[in-house]
């Protein structure tokens, strides 16, 4: 027959390889105190007492190590009082197994003769048990120990992924919002609009230039920060939309229902600039007449709501697709915010639902 060895395979027999040369450690410091403790030991009756020791230690351990392992991961979700007790009740049962294994080893080695089998068990099972007890307890508590650093180490490892995730959704969202802003027919429009400006509206072609300069700026400041204040967001969206006016004129018509003790509340960039941006895309640009975006904030008890509805057709969440804006402000919300932070569409009407304060 031939073998095929498996990482799996081959942790296992590590494993074994560890328990016996446990127990090998044990009964080498049980035979030197056998040894050392007994006036009438000769120094020929050595070898002896080592394989007597050995023979105890090995079946006794290996009876705990492949029988309590597989006990403690069906008991360990007990209450604590009854765990306890079927645990300690499993070293005692072990400890007397392992003790009549060993003696029947010692028997069968020619150690021991027939009729000093029992009284060899009942002198035996006592210290057998008391080790058995004590390695017991300690393997488990360094098991239980070891199974929350572990435990521990991979929820940080997790939210050390998810905070690295987080950082990627928001520089691809701030990443998408300035592509969109520097894209041909955007910045054509705009710089056309500001060089037919200069001769008879100098004022307003410097105005225009002044909110193109601010919108790039803010897309290059907001880089290395989770929140921004909303003040800062609205900034944004009223420059973009007075610079959108530029293209569509009277076609675009808007208006700012704000709650201005929200100003300083915390949002994630580009957070209302995606759903206004979304409304231009999907409901103001397609249409020949143009239409209407409505902007509402509002602060009330411990929330700040945040709607954006236009004119349009509107659209339900089967329509978003993978890399939508609303789809990455969506899973942006849930990093930073997780059951918290909602974003809701219903027909025309975007909202998102956050909560007042430092993100989570």
């Amino acid at each position: 027959m031939q073998w095929a060895y498996s990482e799996e395979a081959g942790l296992t027999w590590r494993h074994v390889g560890m328990v016996l040369l446990f127990n090998a450690a044990i009964g080498l410091v049980l035979c030197l105190l056998n040894f050392a403790y007994n006036p009438q030991a000769r120094s020929s009756e050595f070898g002896l007492y080592l394989l007597a020791n050995m023979i105890y230690a090995q079946l006794i351990g290996c009876t705990a190590a492949f029988t309590v392992p597989w006990l403690a991961v069906r008991i360990w979700r007990l209450p604590k009082m009854a765990m306890w007790l079927v645990y300690l009740t499993a070293l005692i049962a072990v400890a007397a197994v392992g003790t009549l294994l060993a003696v029947g080893g010692l028997l069968l080695a020619g150690i021991i003769s027939t009729h000093q089998f029992w009284p060899q068990f009942v002198g035996s099972v006592r210290t057998a048990t008391l080790i058995t007890i004590i390695v017991g307890i300690a393997s488990f508590v360094i098991e239980t120990l070891r199974h929350r650093v572990e435990h521990t180490t991979l929820e940080l490892k997790q939210q050390q992924l998810e905070r690295e995730r987080a950082q990627k959704l928001v520089l691809e969202a701030r990443l998408s919002s300035l592509q969109s802003r520097l894209q041909p027919h955007f910045l054509f429009n705009t710089i056309n609009s500001i060089l037919s400006m200069i001769r008879d509206e100098p004022k307003g072609a410097e105005e225009m230039l002044q909110r193109l300069a601010r919108l790039l700026r803010y897309a290059l400041d907001s880089q290395q920060r989770s929140t921004v204040s909303l003040g800062d967001e609205m900034k944004l969206v009223s420059d973009y939309l007075e610079i959108e006016r530029t293209r569509f004129g009277q076609r675009l018509k808007f208006s700012i229902d704000m709650d201005h003790e929200a100003l300083h509340c915390e949002v994630p960039p580009y957070a209302l600039q995606t759903l206004v941006e979304n409304s231009m895309k999907y409901a103001i640009a397609p249409k020949r007449e143009g239409g209407r975006i409505g902007i509402a904030v509002q602060r009330q008890n411990g929330w700040l709501e945040i709607s954006v509805q236009d004119d349009g057709p509107g659209f339900s969440r089967d329509d978003l697709s993978e890399g939508h804006g609303l789809d990455t402000l969506e899973k942006r919300l849930a990093l930073l915010y997780g059951e918290a932070g909602v974003l809701s569409i219903e027909g025309n009407r975007v909202s998102l639902r956050l909560p007042v304060g430092v993100p989570a």
